[in-house]
């Protein structure tokens, strides 16, 4: 085995109280060489990935972070109603090594 290389990444996790609020946050944390949000899925809107919780995740992140605005939409479809926070991820690199 050969290791070409070795580098340490640090990730973020970052909730967002509106779409606007993170495109805002994702300009100053690539200004401090963060990576644009690395979260893929489905349920992406622009460049903000929509969570949509249960009761439990929302009691949870209230109760965690008490300021995070948890939005609610409802269904085209049916009588359900959503409810969802904005997120991201972002990563940089602390250290890289070449062998």
């Amino acid at each position: 085995m050969i290791i070409k290389s070795k580098q340490v990444i640090e990730r973020i996790c970052v909730f967002h109280n509106s779409e606007e609020e993170a495109c805002l946050a994702m300009q100053k944390l690539a200004e401090e060489g963060y990576s644009k949000n690395t979260r893929q899925g489905s349920t992406q809107f622009g460049r903000v990935t929509i969570t949509e919780l249960s009761q439990l995740d929302q009691e949870i992140l209230l109760s965690r972070f008490p300021n995070i605005v948890i939005h609610k939409i409802k269904s085209l479809f049916s009588d359900k109603t959503y409810h969802y926070v904005y997120y991201t991820e972002h990563e940089r690199i602390i250290e890289r090594r070449e062998n």
